[in-house]
């Protein structure tokens, strides 16, 4: 078993993130998961990611706060306990939608079947 505590998640950066604090709690450094990693994403009032795709899926969580999502053309607002799934190479972008703090989980799928 691999156990990450909150306080030990490791800090990162990514281009294109703005007012946020991003942990990775899986994967990559934290544990031997070869095709995903997960992170926690705390975002501050404004926080926001830039549009942008990749070759990963992308899912994610809101726990707290309330998020605005794109993913292709589709817009939701998120609310605590709303999901969201972003196929490989679909621009996504987010930002937190409330002027409160937002709390995402987020698990990358690095190899992904095609659709």
């Amino acid at each position: 078993m691999w156990f990450t505590p909150e306080s030990d998640a490791l800090a990162y950066e990514a281009p294109g993130h703005h007012g946020m604090r991003m942990r990775r709690i899986q994967g990559k450094e934290v544990s031997p998961l070869p095709d995903l990693w997960s992170a926690c994403l705390d975002l501050e009032p404004g926080g926001h990611v830039e549009p942008k795709g990749s070759p990963a899926g992308k899912l994610y969580l809101l726990t707290q706060g309330e998020v605005w999502f794109r993913g292709g053309a589709q817009e939701v607002v998120m609310h605590p306990g709303d999901s969201v799934f972003v196929p490989p190479n679909e621009e996504r972008e987010f930002k937190e939608a409330a002027g409160q703090k937002a709390r995402l989980y987020l698990v990358m799928l690095e190899r992904f079947p095609p659709l």
